[in-house]
């Protein structure tokens, strides 16, 4: 094992919502007990499984509800956590990071490359810069260009490892060959302690081969322990084919989180009510179950993904 920070599964942990559209804190404590349970490593508040970009649609002050969400977070576990306080711009991220280390018990800050601007690579990296000076807490990068419009890229992860401060990146391109190339890259600069982080379930079993440390996972919500043992099997273990197949089975549940027709979290919401956590649907405009109708089955493949793992109920 390397001596990396951050190594494990990670859930990306959604947000309960009651019926008058506050957070239902009780459903977070059951939750995080069921995850402490079966092994996880660490936990990720407020990021877009979280439906961060609707914190503070309830309460007062902008980022009064997202740093009160984190702080109730790390009260209710001792698990490593990653809250997710990235934000639009560098001013905007400083002042809500600084919130929350002053209110929560935190580990890193994981950090959303900023969006609606969609700044080209030298100006992301440059915004994480700006981020990185001005923050105590260490920051995890994270790139999902299907949410941003932005990607980090290569040379700027290969930027990012060599900025102190920036200790690694969850990688949600989907692109394959970009995250074999970003993991050379680390290992000819001496940077191979940059944690690079699975931010897509569906291939987790490849970045564990490729070189990458862990996951920031959402159907780990739901299925913790079998996560846990494909992290084991592939990176622990440097078992590539028993970390594929262990991580095959959990492929309906991966394609059932992210369907056609739905938006994160809409999908993990309903199972984590399937399974009796109570966790409402997210806020609007995300605000249903998933659609059962005449053109789309998702709720029953969300159940019927829960019922071929035996998942509790």
């Amino acid at each position: 094992m390397s001596e990396n920070s951050f190594e494990g599964i990670y859930p990306a942990i959604t947000t309960p919502i009651n019926d008058d559209n506050s957070i239902n804190y009780p459903a977070l404590e059951n939750h995080l007990d069921y995850l402490e349970q079966n092994g996880v490593h660490g936990v990720v508040p407020a990021g877009c499984t979280g439906h961060a970009a609707a914190l503070g649609d309830h309460g007062e002050g902008l980022y009064e509800e997202h740093t009160e969400f984190i702080s109730k977070t790390a009260e209710y576990t001792d698990l490593p956590l990653l809250a997710g306080t990235g934000m639009n711009t560098p001013k905007q991220a400083i002042e809500l990071a600084t919130k929350v280390e002053e209110n929560a018990d935190i580990d890193a800050h994981m950090m959303i490359a900023g969006y609606v601007n969609c700044p080209p690579q030298d100006q992301l990296v440059d915004h994480y810069k700006k981020v990185a000076s001005e923050v105590e807490e260490p920051i995890v990068a994270y790139t999902v260009p299907g949410r941003t419009g932005t990607d980090i890229g290569v040379d700027g992860a290969v930027e990012l490892a060599e900025t102190e401060g920036i200790v690694g990146l969850k990688e949600a391109s989907e692109d394959t060959s970009q995250v074999y190339e970003i993991l050379r890259e680390l290992e000819r600069t001496g940077n191979e302690d940059f944690d690079i982080l699975s931010g897509v379930d569906s291939l987790n079993h490849f970045f564990y081969d490729a070189g990458g440390t862990g996951a920031i996972s959402v159907s780990a919500n739901l299925a913790p322990e079998e996560s846990v043992e494909v992290w084991e099997a592939g990176y622990l273990e440097d078992d590539r084919q028993e970390s594929y197949e262990r991580n095959r089975e959990l492929q309906d549940l991966h394609s059932a989180m992210f369907q056609e027709g739905e938006k994160n979290p809409i999908g993990v919401q309903y199972g984590m009510n399937l399974m009796g956590f109570d966790y409402g649907t997210p806020r609007p405009p995300l605000d249903r179950e998933p659609r059962q109708d005449q053109q789309y089955n998702n709720r029953k493949e969300i159940e019927q993904a829960l019922d071929d793992l035996d998942l509790p109920e």
